[in-house]
């Protein structure tokens, strides 16, 4: 049985492990994948190189984890959605989700929009890691609204990756560090913004 001295160690190792992440994340952000260095992440997150080895084997597995832990948040959310969405507030609530989201881990995602450009591939895999899930939700949801006759006939999986489009387009200045975090107000019109575009462009 895990005893009350074990668990506050393994809560402490869990701090610096996150602590090491966002540290990571931030010189990935300024520096990308390439010339960011162990050294540089151990003095941005303060601990010693060695520290960082205690809990990454390498570099790759920092931005593994970094990728796990995004991609955990999404799958959390999704798994938080009903199955198919009900009609446009479901999908305004959906999209304002994965916003907020966004915005909550945007020292994470920066990051990794980074390392997308230093890595081949890294736009399907690191962009917005785990918004896949999302996005098939909201497919299934548009296939419902063309059975039901709401919506016209369409790609549904071409339509749910353009719905992620606009999302991650609205989150591109403030991931980027161009604009400040929004307000809850301003990201409420932003998915509202997003439903009515996408909706009354499809509309029967």
């Amino acid at each position: 049985m895990e005893t009350l001295r074990e668990a506050r160690r393994a809560r402490r190792a869990e701090a610096r492990r996150r602590s090491i992440l966002q540290a990571a994340a931030r010189v990935f952000a300024r520096s990308g994948f390439d010339k960011a260095t162990t050294r540089e992440i151990a003095l941005e997150a303060d601990v010693s190189e060695g520290t960082i080895y205690n809990y990454f084997d390498s570099k790759q597995e920092v931005v593994n984890a970094l990728v796990d832990l995004v991609q955990g948040r999404f799958a959390a959310l999704t798994a938080g959605l009903p199955s198919q969405l009900g009609g446009r507030a479901a999908l305004i609530q959906a999209v304002r989700s994965a916003l907020d989201l966004i915005y909550e881990e945007a020292v994470t995602i920066k990051g990794l929009v980074s390392v997308m450009w230093d890595q081949a591939g890294g736009f399907k895999g690191y962009l917005v890691p785990g918004l896949q899930g999302l996005i098939d939700v909201v497919e299934g949801y548009i296939r419902l609204g063309i059975a039901a006759g709401r919506l016209r006939p369409c790609d549904p999986a071409g339509a749910a990756h353009m719905i992620a489009g606009m999302i991650i387009f609205l989150a591109m200045p403030y991931l980027r560090g161009l604009a400040p975090l929004p307000s809850a107000e301003v990201r409420q019109q932003q998915a509202e913004l997003v439903a009515t575009v996408f909706l009354d462009g499809l509309a029967q």
